[in-house]
């Protein structure tokens, strides 16, 4: 019996070890904003001001227009690299214990438009017009707007190459034991176009 169990639970270890573990997903109940197409209309451009010495990141962020009217107030977003906002920007939640909340994107209203996927230390890249985004631990795809192109329903989705892009359902991370770093894997990984479209 005790051998039987010591089977067991050697199996489960390495079972557990080469298959990774499922990837940490974020149980949340954010609200996000849609933004319609009418709101593709370019207005003019907020600036990026701050009342520290120097804008930079982490650095309390008000956003003002061209007259010099406050249309954002410093206190509520820290800096992400967004110094002209237009139809949307990259902000950091700034509560109000000064410690640095959530990676969102913003619209001109101060509208949660999604979460930024981070990737190399800085908000994810735009790959053929789209950049991943995230909603409550899923990954979508928006667009040069900030509206969600494409809905975030997988557990993890890659950059589109020649109008296609790997998603999945199911993710799982694994992490090298000699340089720590994070792999994402799945069994059941396809493609889907730029209207989220699976192609066979």
């Amino acid at each position: 019996m005790k051998i039987s169990r010591l089977i067991i639970l050697v199996f489960s270890l390495v079972n557990a070890i080469s298959c990774g573990y499922k990837s940490k997903k974020d149980i949340t109940a954010y609200v996000y904003y849609d933004k319609s197409q009418s709101e593709k209309v370019t207005k003019e451009p907020l600036i990026a001001v701050t009342d520290e010495e120097f804008l930079q990141y982490g650095s309390r962020v008000a956003y003002i227009n061209e007259k010099g009217d406050t249309i954002i107030p410093l206190n509520k977003y820290a800096y992400l690299g967004t110094d002209t906002l237009t139809h949307f920007g990259y902000v950091l939640e700034y509560p109000s214990d000064s410690s640095y909340g959530r990676r969102i994107a913003i619209d001109r209203n101060q509208n949660t438009l999604y979460d930024i996927v981070f990737f190399d230390n800085g908000p994810d890249y735009f790959h053929e017009g789209l950049v991943r985004a995230k909603r409550n631990g899923k990954m979508g795809f928006a667009n040069k707007y900030g509206q969600i192109a494409i809905p975030c329903e997988y557990d993890f989705a890659w950059w589109f190459e020649e109008g296609k892009v790997k998603v999945t359902y199911d993710a799982r991370e694994t992490r090298d034991k000699y340089d720590d770093h994070t792999r994402i894997e799945s069994d059941e990984w396809f493609y889907i176009d730029k209207n989220g479209k699976r192609i066979n």
